[in-house]
């Protein structure tokens, strides 16, 4: 029999809140039953995906909930996720895991305690792109990796929301939207030893009231250098014009995120794979990525594709329910806020070579 689990929200104002209840309601045995938030949209919320409104502490002592997620604004999701696990309960803490480094050591401390079950929300790393790209790097495809090159964006309009300006974080769109894409490169190579970053601000594409319109980031490893080029003024739809590509010595090897491609160039026949180019490519969304128009940025609750969600709470169950190893622990969220740090201290050295702070 499939062991029940009952998940509880707090904070709903996220655009992975939803995302995260639906995708919860396709696993067998889960339950979503309550949500509790400031926001006067909770009652929206709560209509909609047939929750109860309840208060934080109701939520908390709720003896039938056995994991919580917490969707909060930045500065409050590490208090949150302590409560939460000083209630006993399993905790899912939205991306990038708090306001700024010192809370993410904090919760990467609590973490460690016997029993306790805290995954962070990077889900882009679950895209079936970034899954064949680990598979088929790993099985020495394109031979040993010399360089990466990687692209992200958030929709142009996204850095002037409240979600991206929020006071307590300790940055604009590169800490709150490009953490995902910076998640999942160091899913697979891990923390580098440096970083040398230009973080810039230009006023004739956005006033004073939002943060950082462009960075341009060098991760240096001992074997390997990847560049990460970031900006907020993209056209397309999120996550639409990211891309990775590895150039290895025998070859190839790039991923789209939205839709979901990898393309393959190797230089003769290997492995079954043919000279030349070779092409995957999902099915393309077909709707924007964002639910309504009303719901076009992230201060509404509300997404239309949840691919990514999918796998990720099924991973997120499995550790509840068997014990499995956290997909996402802190200790991963921990190095993607020590290289945004990293960043920031390098532009303010104008773009110096900066080494990682210490994680503790």
């Amino acid at each position: 029999m499939t062991e029940p689990v009952v998940v509880g929200l707090l904070g709903i104002t996220h655009p992975h809140a939803s995302a995260r209840v639906r995708a919860l309601r396709e696993i067998d045995g889960v339950q979503v039953v309550a949500a509790a938030d400031d926001d006067p949209r909770l009652k929206y919320f709560t209509d909609k995906y047939d929750l109860a409104p309840v208060a934080t502490d109701e939520l908390l002592a709720d003896e039938r909930i056995t994991a919580v997620m917490v969707h909060s604004k930045s500065k409050d999701m590490v208090p949150l996720a302590l409560r939460v696990l000083d209630a006993g309960k399993a905790v899912l803490v939205e991306k990038p895991g708090g306001a700024a480094l010192a809370d993410i050591r904090q919760l990467a401390a609590a973490a460690q305690a016997p029993g306790a079950i805290v995954q962070v929300g990077y889900n882009v790393r679950f895209a079936e792109s970034v899954t064949r790209a680990r598979q088929l790097l790993d099985q020495g495809l394109i031979g040993d990796v010399v360089s990466v090159s990687a692209r992200g964006a958030p929709l142009v309009g996204e850095h002037l929301t409240q979600h991206l300006n929020q006071p307590a974080d300790m940055g604009g769109a590169l800490w709150i939207i490009g953490c995902h894409m910076l998640d999942v490169l160091l899913s697979i190579y891990g923390c580098p030893d440096s970083v040398n970053a230009r973080v810039r601000k230009y006023p004739r594409l956005s006033d004073a009231s939002s943060r950082e319109d462009a960075a341009a980031v060098i991760l240096t490893y001992p074997e390997r250098q990847i560049v990460f080029d970031f900006d907020v003024h993209d056209r397309l739809e999120w996550f639409e014009s990211s891309r990775v590509a590895f150039h290895g010595t025998g070859g190839l090897l790039e991923i789209g995120i939205l839709p979901q491609s990898v393309r393959v160039h190797l230089p003769e026949a290997r492995d079954g794979w043919s000279a030349g180019w070779t092409t995957w490519e999902a099915s393309r969304f077909t709707t924007p990525f964002a639910r309504t128009e009303q719901n076009r940025f992230s201060e509404l609750p509300e997404l239309d594709n949840i691919d990514f969600f999918r796998p990720e709470m099924r991973r997120f169950v499995d550790s509840i329910r068997t014990g499995a190893p956290v997909a996402v622990p802190v200790t991963e969220a921990l190095g993607v806020a020590l290289v945004v740090d990293a960043c920031y201290r390098s532009e303010s050295d104008r773009g110096a070579d900066t080494p990682l702070a210490d994680p503790v």
